[in-house]
């Protein structure tokens, strides 16, 4: 239901999305992320805890290189006794503007859960689709990521059977300075090949480094 709702989300972007500027050519971020992880294997599994994660990116005319990495620990939720465990998350996607604001993109990503009794680890390649445009000109900008996976691995619970995900959220230019505060809401799924689930969520907040912000306002 709530990754259903990140597509709608997506319609009410497509048409700012058109009017939206070319790539940055260069971008950092750093942020924060609340994160929430819900399994329905054999038994429920609840797993919260706040995550720090890093992003960088590239760009030249219509092509655009990102990666990401993202790190923290997790604890069992309730009255779970479950151990706690790590989370690592890193992801790259190279992507093309087909559109002003509307792009494609492909890439790896992986991800772990490490215990003192192993770590289970995902490896997927995903299709990426993401749509951006201004809310406000020159001062907000609203972002939504779409994306499922042609292939998922696991080493765990049969193996993978499949993932799709996707993030909404607002940019938010610091007026006269090359910075931005990013707020976003980040949800995926994915499915086990013994028909197990796993669901991932998150509310993210950062701060980016975005030359094109800059240009925007008009600063020197």
């Amino acid at each position: 239901m709530r990754l259903r709702s990140l597509a709608i989300a997506a319609l009410c972007v497509l048409p700012g999305a058109l009017s939206a500027q070319q790539y940055s050519p260069f971008v950092l971020a750093a942020d924060a992320t609340t994160l929430r992880v819900l399994r329905d294997v054999a038994t429920s599994q609840l797993l919260e805890g706040p995550v720090l994660g890093a992003e960088a990116a590239v760009s030249f005319r219509r092509l655009q290189l990102e990666g990401r990495y993202v790190e923290g620990s997790l604890t069992p939720g309730g009255a779970l006794t479950a151990d706690e465990e790590k989370f690592v998350d890193a992801r790259i996607v190279a992507r093309y503007r087909i559109l002003p604001g509307l792009a494609l993109g492909v890439g790896p990503h992986l991800r772990a859960f490490v215990t003192p009794n192993g770590t289970a680890r995902w490896s997927r390649m995903e299709i990426h689709t993401r749509a951006e445009g201004d809310l406000i000109n020159g001062l907000a900008r609203v972002r939504f990521d779409l994306w499922f996976a042609a292939s998922a691995t696991s080493n765990v619970q049969g193996g993978g059977d499949g993932a799709m995900g996707g993030e909404v959220g607002l940019v938010m230019r610091i007026p006269n300075t090359p910075t931005a505060v990013q707020l976003m809401y980040t949800a995926d799924r994915a499915t086990f090949a013994n028909g197990g689930a796993e669901f991932v969520e998150g509310v993210r907040v950062g701060l980016v480094l975005d030359r094109i912000l800059r240009a925007r306002s008009g600063s020197p």
